[in-house]
């Protein structure tokens, strides 16, 4: 490679340039993401909301939530010919937002004084207001948005496979995930403020006091708008994810700033609109703490490039004598680079060890904690009245066994990195037992007397410690990757893709749809709707995360080496296993019990998961045949 900027082929880390023409599905993405972005800047003009109810919207929160609407489009014109990459990222990560706001527009059609877009019109009086024009140029402009998106997607794939991507300024941080490149602090910043955006979206984005204007929490919400919300939720998490596992700064910044603004466009707008609304409306909790969550977003996102290359510049310069001594010395200094070599080695051992300890901590700390609070009053009863028998406590106890034998793994010398990945998915069983326990106690205390037990707060000390196991796999898992060769791409069985992919899938619909049914009642799923309606489906909130997360681990089980993509499907099969027992074990509460859907769907998944892992085991086993 030249040294001089004119014939080098890379230029910066995680980006290639070379005298190309101009992608075409970039110029259409542009050309899409542009229209959106002036589609849904102009729809409050258009007269979104007609008839004797609506109002014009609030101008601020207009003007600001176009401007977020037109900064991404914009930016990524700007940087779409030096870097395509980048600009495909930023479209990418905007179009998963506009998915979920997208459902949000539906709410304009079905019942528009429910919708609360006060960016679009306020309601001023309980008379009808019927979508008008502004209704279908606003939802135009967010599906040309999500198209725009997904064509970035193909940009980024396409520079994914020239030579150069993910390359960095010093050797080592080659192929390394961007998360691996900026260190663990803004790493959990980043991935601290998606949480903190997610939940800020459960509480009222406004705080009412006008009988016309009704602010509700996201689970007492319309169903257009609850769903389009959780996707909005759903969809900051997972580009975030992405990019901390992308090996591109660039890519990674640029999909993190799109989802941040697109997350401040939802958040932010809310606020400047509830400031602006005059006495009776004004800014909920979870509108001030989402849109600090998402300038959080953008501005890690914003320096993720500058935080790589400080770090690579930094260990290219302490690389660079030892590169000169070794010159001076070439005969002499083997044994040195050899022993530099192991020490190093051992090193990054050591560092992946702890982490492997600091996780199997927090997952065994959680298993005792839920079995514990398991165990203790989960109701505080007047009058020393006999507790009534809650039998979802049986499934924490099972989540919880399972646990604590995974995470001892997690300890022992030499076996960890296998088991690691499996592990990744089962602390969120535990979640979810717990969160069938609570759902019941919480509908409890609606009696006068009835509390909540000490049975109820340890279990949340055991959900906290599940959540701080989870995020310190992730880590362990990136210090893992650090140590593995990945200069060899291998490819992932046709198979297991398909069989994966299917699997985690159905996994999803099951853990959404009820286990079983009786003639009056059935076990929690989504179908339930309004989940508000009893305790804020708290316990459908909880399988929707054992979901979520196998369908995500076997997603990345499909791009992983076999050896972890067997860990990552076993583990999501047990998942799975796990959620299926909770049939046998609660299904009593509900008379003449039969098989619901959610079983059958999970069932299929948990069959197509144990296949895709078998069918994995055989490609690891064929390549250390080969090895010998």
């Amino acid at each position: 490679m030249s040294s001089t900027l004119r014939s080098s082929s890379v230029h910066a880390p995680g980006d290639v340039r070379t005298a190309r023409p101009f992608p075409p599905p970039l110029a259409l993405a542009l050309v899409l993401g542009l229209l959106g972005a002036v589609a849904v800047s102009a729809a409050p003009i258009v007269d979104v909301g007609s008839g004797p109810g609506a109002s014009g919207s609030i101008v601020t929160a207009s003007i600001f939530a176009a401007l977020c609407a037109l900064v991404i489009p914009a930016a990524a014109i700007v940087v779409a010919r030096r870097h395509p990459a980048l600009s495909g990222a930023l479209l990418a990560g905007a179009g998963a937002l506009s998915f979920g706001v997208a459902i949000l527009d539906l709410q304009l059609f079905v019942d528009a004084i429910d919708a609360n877009r006060l960016e679009l019109f306020r309601p001023i009086s309980a008379g009808v207001i019927t979508a008008g024009v502004g209704s279908y140029v606003a939802l135009l402009g967010h599906a040309l948005l999500v198209v725009a998106g997904i064509l970035g997607l193909v940009v980024i794939h396409r520079e994914s496979e020239r030579d150069g991507y993910g390359s960095a300024h010093a050797a080592e941080y080659d192929g390394r995930s961007v998360g691996g490149r900026i260190g663990a602090w803004p790493t959990s910043v980043l991935i601290l403020a998606a949480g903190a955006y997610l939940l800020s979206l459960f509480a009222p984005a406004f705080d009412s006091q006008d009988p016309i204007f009704l602010a509700r929490s996201l689970v007492d919400s319309p169903a257009a708008s609850a769903v389009g919300t959780a996707l909005v939720a759903v969809a900051v998490l997972i580009v975030t994810a992405s990019a901390l596992t992308s090996i591109s700064p660039l890519v990674g910044a640029g999909g993190v700033v799109g989802a941040g603004v697109g997350a401040l466009g939802v958040s932010g707008t809310r606020v400047v609109a509830g400031l602006a609304s005059g006495d009776r409306i004004g800014v909920g909790a979870g509108s001030i703490v989402g849109a600090i969550a998402a300038v959080v977003i953008v501005g890690v996102g914003a320096v993720i490039p500058i935080l790589s290359a400080r770090r690579e510049a930094a260990a290219a310069e302490e690389a660079r004598p030892v590169k000169s001594e070794n010159q001076a010395q070439s005969g002499g200094s083997k044994k040195a680079r050899r022993a530099a070599m192991i020490e190093q080695a051992r090193e990054a051992q050591a560092h992946v060890t702890k982490m492997h300890r600091i996780a199997g901590a927090l997952g065994i700390g959680a298993a005792v904690s839920a079995a514990l609070g398991a165990s203790l009053p989960i109701l505080s009863l007047p009058g020393g009245l006999a507790e009534p028998s809650i039998l979802a406590t049986r499934i924490v106890f099972v989540a919880a066994i399972v646990l604590f034998v995974a995470s001892l793994g997690l300890w022992i010398p030499g076996r960890a990195v296998a088991i690691r990945p499996a592990v990744g998915t089962l602390w969120t069983t535990v979640v979810m037992g717990i969160a069938a326990v609570v759902q019941p106690a919480v509908i409890a205390t609606d009696v006068s007397g009835v509390d909540l037990g000490a049975g109820v707060y340890v279990m949340g000390v055991a959900c906290a410690l599940a959540a701080a196991a989870g995020l310190a796999l992730w880590f362990a898992g990136t210090a893992e990757r650090e140590e593995i060769d990945t200069s060899v791409e291998i490819e992932a069985n046709s198979v297991v893709r398909l069989l994966a992919g299917l699997g985690g899938v159905l996994a999803l619909v099951g853990t959404a749809l009820p286990l079983y049914r009786g003639a009056n009642h059935t076990a929690a799923s989504i179908t339930q709707w309004p989940w508000g309606s009893d305790a804020w489906g708290i316990d459908t909130w909880g399988q929707l995360l054992v979901g979520v997360s196998v369908l995500l681990a076997s997603v990345v089980a499909t791009r992983s080496r076999p050896p972890r993509a067997v860990a990552l499907l076993v583990g999501s099969a047990i998942s799975v296993s796990i959620y299926l027992a909770a049939g046998p074990l609660t299904s009593s509460r509900i008379p003449d019990a039969t098989v619901g859907a959610g079983a059958i769907a999970a069932a299929t998944g948990l069959l197509l998961l144990v296949v895709a892992a078998f069918f994995s085991a055989r490609t690891t086993l064929s390549m250390h045949a080969e090895r010998r």
